[in-house]
């Protein structure tokens, strides 16, 4: 596995190599795993080619070591320089080149060198110089050659609305970056959203014994004195059948806390897939999931994760697991001032590209999130997550 220094000393051989799609991918890892790394921020803004993202990259540099020269005498230079639009590919044909330092002034002729300085020759009037210029084909042609650069000029400057520059791809790579990295607001508002509760599991009924009754015994009659005694027979109690006896009462099953689910979620294609769990088990239970559009997360693209123990207190170091096509990555619930959530982890791909779970036992599953919108799915629209998992037996 190749660590950090590594990653840093291979981005740098590829921007001096001038392979700076490459550098920036390496330094930009690099950057993800140690955001403090100067080295790293100064020699990812030699890989972009606008004076916005370079500035954006040194001023990163400052913000961590103010005393950096190379990044005050950097961002000196950009300041100074005049920016100039990027050309399209009609107008940088009719441009003429740009001039090389260093390349010698063609002399003037020995005729003008040696011409005595005295009295200047009068020139032709102006409307005899008109005429003569009018009269010579070169003119025309001239003039065609003018008119044909105008209408090239035109195009070139419809096309540039067409085509995107440059510099808006590169400030688009370096957008998500610096989303990333930036701190995340404090104390912001959380969304609201109308949300439809699913019907919760509904306690079996347990059978009601039925009342038995009391056996009732007949009193014995005192025999009557009689002056010839006889003898009375004494009748015997009766006594009636004992009933069932009373059958033990099963304890009621514990009711799982309700899940409530932002409808708009199933639109997107979000789904959930509940654990596998027989009766009796803990496991981690959804218990909330909402959607942020691009209104409401304020140009935010996070997946915001809340971990809940049994008692409803927040189960501190607990994983979670974000899963993708290409890796995985776990972090651990921390401990955050409300209403800051236990676990932030941004996207960067459209919808249908991350799962979520809780890590270490069973646990529910949220799969199909990414950014985008049901009118735009494949499209990097920023859009937030917002999940709750809760300690719950079957």
């Amino acid at each position: 596995m190749i660590n950090r220094h590594s990653l840093l000393a291979l981005g740098i051989e590829a921007a001096k190599a001038g392979d700076n799609a490459r550098a920036r991918r390496l330094l930009s890892h690099v950057i993800r795993h140690n955001p403090d790394s100067v080295e790293a921020w100064l020699w990812l803004s030699s890989t972009f080619d606008t004076p916005q993202s370079r500035a954006f990259c040194l001023e990163k540099v400052l913000s961590i070591d103010p005393g950096n020269r190379l990044a005050q005498r950097g961002l000196a230079v950009l300041a100074a320089t005049p920016a100039r639009p990027s050309l399209t590919p009609a107008q940088a044909a009719i441009a003429p080149p740009p001039a090389k330092e260093g390349v010698a002034k063609v002399p003037l002729p020995a005729a003008s060198l040696s011409r005595p300085r005295g009295r200047l020759r009068p020139r032709p009037a102006l409307p005899r110089r008109l005429a003569r210029l009018r009269s010579q084909p070169r003119f025309w042609q001239a003039a065609v050659i003018c008119l044909g650069v105008v209408a090239l000029t035109l195009a070139g400057i419809l096309a540039y609305d067409l085509i995107d520059n440059r510099a808006g791809d590169e400030l688009a790579a370096a957008a998500p970056l610096a989303a990333e990295l930036l701190p995340q607001p404090q104390h912001t508002l959380r969304p609201t959203f109308t949300l439809t509760p699913l019907p919760t599991d509904t306690p079996l009924p347990t059978d009601t014994p039925t009342p038995v009754p009391t056996p009732t015994f007949t009193d014995t009659p005192t025999p009557s004195p009689t002056p010839t005694p006889t003898l009375t027979s004494t009748p015997q109690p009766v006594r009636r059948s004992a009933g069932p006896a009373p059958t033990a009462t099963p304890a009621p099953r514990p009711t799982l806390p309700p899940l409530v689910w932002d409808p708009r979620l199933t639109a997107l294609g979000v789904r959930l897939e509940p654990a596998q769990v027989p009766l009796g088990v803990g496991y981690w239970r959804l218990v909330e999931a909402r959607w942020a559009d691009e209104h409401e997360s304020g140009g935010d693209h996070t997946i915001y994760v809340e971990v809940l123990g049994p008692h409803g207190g927040r189960a501190l170091g607990q994983p979670v697991t974000f899963e993708w096509s290409t890796g995985s990555l776990t972090l651990p619930v921390e401990n955050r001032p409300p209403p800051e959530w236990g676990v932030n982890f941004p996207t960067f791909a459209v919808l249908g590209s991350y799962s979520a779970r809780v890590g270490g036992e069973l646990s529910d599953r949220v799969v199909g999130m990414g950014m985008g919108t049901v009118e735009n799915p494949d499209f990097t629209i920023h859009t937030c997550f917002f999940l709750t998992f809760r300690w719950a037996k079957r």
